[in-house]
């Protein structure tokens, strides 16, 4: 009897994990998500990524950026201390919307919103994660329209 309790509680708990993940995994599921694929600059020609876009009732939309087997700035660009994430409205300047944070996975991520419909997605490495506009190398970027 106790080998069928601490199996049961195994699996119980394993089942919990599993749906657990898979809730977070996607949080905009089911709520007219597109994705894009960035582009990958010979510099870091191993990183992948991709741009989420969600749409809400608003009409904003939820943007999430998703990078896998980048390097750090430090290490990948000389003198460069960050990575940061560039919104650039179509007839628009480029807006910092963010320092993509690397983890020690090589993974990195950066949720936001936007009003806009149609607008580039652009990762440069900067020496200063505050730069008001981007004059580091570029690393990655993605074109994003969405339907009207």
């Amino acid at each position: 009897m106790t080998i069928v309790r601490r199996l049961g509680l195994a699996g119980a708990l394993a089942s919990t994990l599993a749906f657990g993940a898979c809730a977070t995994t996607d949080r905009m599921i089911g709520r007219n998500q597109q994705t894009w694929t960035m582009h990958a600059a010979p510099v870091v020609q191993s990183a992948e990524g991709k741009v989420e876009v969600a749409t809400e009732k608003d009409g904003n939309h939820d943007l999430r950026l998703e990078v896998q087997h980048m390097s750090p700035a430090e290490v990948a660009i000389q003198g460069a201390t960050a990575y940061v994430v560039w919104l650039k409205p179509e007839n628009g300047k480029p807006q910092n919307i963010g320092v993509l944070p690397i983890g020690k996975d090589m993974k990195g991520e950066l949720d936001t919103k936007t009003s806009f419909g149609t607008f580039e997605v652009k990762v440069t490495a900067e020496i200063d994660g505050a730069a008001t506009r981007p004059t580091g190398t570029q690393v990655m970027e993605a074109s994003v329209v969405l339907p009207s």
